[in-house]
């Protein structure tokens, strides 16, 4: 993915400014910054949750033939947005669950509505997600019945139930109790490792230092730093990226 002068504005005010920066296949990206900096903004961008008013986000999409790749420039009034959505995952940091319906169809819904898969395919995909993330003794419960973890992980088997090719996490432990985010960021990390794009916004310095590829510092709209994590954790160049981390990595 290819993120070329990228900008957005609500109203007056410019909230992404000039962006630029490419997301690599199998690469681990961690996005930083104060509130208010863009960040999610920035994501919501990516799978036109919020429409960019300039700039083009260029995508090559695998079919299922993994040797053959489509270029999608998302910012395409041509983009197949159903079709898109299939290929970028994405875990909002209020879950975004249907409350109304149990684990299992939470997680199966989509692949019926939108990638026609059989009711038995689907549930058996649902299963083995549901599985790898601890929740196999909740598939029939109320979505509304359980913990703010669990749901996250439920959301995160959902979003990888469309088999995408990019997955995006939008701050996905900020709504969660302080005891439930080593699970979420557990499963995080095991995705992590089994080679998932994934570009994460996250106030969580420790997972984005030991999982991420790649740190994106920004501030007021801007890309001002990014690089390895020891660089940027260690040596950070810009003087607010040197300030912004003197104080959330000395406030514990």
């Amino acid at each position: 993915m290819q993120i070329q002068n990228l900008r957005k504005s609500f109203g007056n005010l410019e909230v992404l400014k000039d962006i630029n920066f490419e997301v690599n296949k199998g690469e681990v990206i961690c996005i930083i910054g104060p509130s208010g900096s863009g960040k999610s903004t920035l994501l919501r961008c990516l799978n036109l949750l919020e429409e960019p008013d300039e700039g083009n986000i260029l995508f090559n999409v695998s079919e299922k033939d993994e040797a053959v790749t489509e270029e999608w420039d998302l910012t395409s009034p041509d983009t197949d947005l159903n079709k898109l959505r299939t290929k970028i995952g994405m875990v909002f940091q209020s879950f975004n669950l249907f409350d109304n319906k149990n684990v299992i169809d939470n997680c199966t819904l989509g692949q019926l509505k939108v990638l026609d898969r059989s009711k038995e395919e689907a549930e058996d995909l649902a299963k083995d997600l549901l599985d790898q993330v601890g929740m196999s003794d909740f598939l029939y419960a109320p979505v509304s019945s359980l913990s703010g973890g669990q749901k996250q992980r439920v959301a995160i088997s959902r979003a990888l139930a469309m088999q995408p090719d990019i997955m995006l996490f939008d701050e996905p432990t900020s709504a969660l109790d302080p005891e439930m985010v080593g699970d979420v960021l557990n499963v995080m990390r095991k995705l992590a490792n089994s080679g998932m794009t994934m570009v994460v916004v996250t106030h969580e310095m420790e997972f984005a230092r030991e999982v991420a590829d790649r740190v994106v510092f920004m501030d007021d709209g801007y890309i001002l730093e990014q690089g390895n994590p020891e660089n940027i954790f260690t040596k950070p160049n810009h003087k607010r990226t040197q300030e912004f981390l003197r104080r959330v990595l000395h406030k514990r």
